[in-house]
């Protein structure tokens, strides 16, 4: 059951950041990162937390996921559906 929790829950992620991708306003997009990734970045679960990057050091990790140059589970796959643009706006908007 727990297995299943999980892989809903990602699924669910990856379903609302493809939509998230397609038209939404930044802040909801960034919104989506929290759901694992904890609320401004500090994770307290199972995935990193990203507080403590620069903004720059977020900028090649989600560039690096998305051209596959760094291993993934799930963000590869969640950056191919954002343009750099996007990428770059959600981690300015973790980093205001």
């Amino acid at each position: 059951m727990k297995r299943f929790v999980v892989t809903s829950a990602v699924g669910l992620g990856l379903a609302l950041a493809a939509t998230a991708a397609q038209a939404a306003p930044i802040n909801v997009m960034a919104d989506a990162c929290s759901g694992c990734h904890g609320t401004d970045g500090q994770s307290l679960g199972a995935m990193p937390a990203f507080n403590t990057k620069t903004a720059a050091e977020l900028k090649k990790m989600l560039r690096d996921y998305r051209s596959g140059a760094r291993e993934a589970t799930i963000m590869d796959r969640i950056t191919k559906g954002y343009s750099e643009a996007q990428l770059d706006a959600i981690v300015d908007s973790f980093k205001k």
